[in-house]
């Protein structure tokens, strides 16, 4: 009879306890409901954009007529077309290449920094990677402009640079401005995944500083390097406030100056929504097969940087 009355009463408070599911989706209606009105945003601004984007770039605004006009002219042969894909894949890739070289020991360096020199460090990296803009182009042109007093002092020297800001390498030079210091910020925080104690039994296994970087250091950090070479890829190719401000539709064309060029072309020259959208759409391929990579490459070495 006792048993009885104390399943009876483990039954009634069973029943009145929620289950399982429903603590589940109590607790994923608490987490999320906040953040509702901002998914509901950006679902508008962003997803809403790119679908209307991709069916820009196969319609006709004109005749409404469906067509792939707008993507053969985009990668037809010269520079305002696929010169423009070109040179924003060269420079990106360039970009990021060279900051990877010179970022990843800048980073290792900066990471064995202690106190106020590490703070200090820290800091100015972060102000670089946010000078970025027309005040920087501004910048770069009153100092490697054609009448910037570096060139003036370069021209004394008898070293040539006059239209040098607004070539590929000048360009190349002021995207790594700001890009290195962003690629800094990005891997500095993998540094610390290479422990101390592993150069310790390398010195106790008889091997030097090339052995521990090949074997030890190096393949530790590759993922996390190549995850920041991808991120300021990405980074590098959607620039637009600095090429338009220091190119002025002049010189280099780039996919981002491309759809710039194309939206104020139409004002003039009738609409020319259809290519700026086939731009558009490309530059969001590129950067969603980014984002993609750098998922793929991060995700385990993130998870084991976590649990270590």
């Amino acid at each position: 009879m006792t048993i009885q009355l104390e399943r009876e009463e483990a039954g009634r408070e069973t029943t009145g306890r929620p289950s399982l599911g429903g603590r589940r989706l109590r607790s994923f209606v608490g987490d999320w409901l906040p953040a509702v009105p901002f998914l509901v945003i950006i679902g508008g601004l962003l997803v809403g954009a790119a679908i209307w984007l991709v069916q820009a770039s196969f319609r006709n605004p004109l005749s409404g007529e469906w067509n792939l006009d707008a993507w053969q002219q985009a990668f037809a042969a010269g520079p305002l077309y696929r010169g423009a894909i070109v040179n924003s894949l060269v420079i990106a890739l360039t970009t990021a290449t060279i900051c990877t070289v010179v970022g990843t020991p800048l980073a290792w360096f900066i990471h064995h920094l202690a106190g106020r020199q590490r703070a200090f460090a820290v800091a100015l990296t972060n102000t670089g990677a946010n000078f970025v803009g027309i005040s920087l182009a501004q910048t770069f042109v009153a100092t490697l402009g054609v009448a910037g007093f570096a060139t003036k002092i370069l021209s004394d020297l008898g070293i040539a640079w006059r239209d040098g800001l607004y070539q590929m390498h000048g360009l190349v030079a002021l995207f790594c401005y700001f890009t290195l210091p962003l690629y800094v910020l990005l891997v500095l925080p993998a540094m610390s995944a290479v422990k101390p104690t592993w150069w310790e039994a390398v010195q106790v296994s008889s091997g030097g500083r090339w052995t521990y970087w090949r074997r030890v250091g190096l393949p530790v950090l590759f993922p996390f390097i190549l995850s920041g070479w991808v991120l300021t890829f990405a980074w590098s190719i959607g620039q637009f406030s600095v090429l338009d401000a220091l190119l002025s539709s002049q010189g280099e064309q780039f996919i981002t100056t491309r759809i710039g060029g194309l939206i104020n072309a139409g004002v003039v020259f009738g609409d020319q929504s259809q290519l700026a959208a086939a731009y558009s759409v490309l530059l969001m391929g590129i950067s969603l097969i980014a984002l993609a990579a750098y998922q793929l490459l991060s995700w385990r070495p993130l998870q084991r940087l976590k649990e270590s």
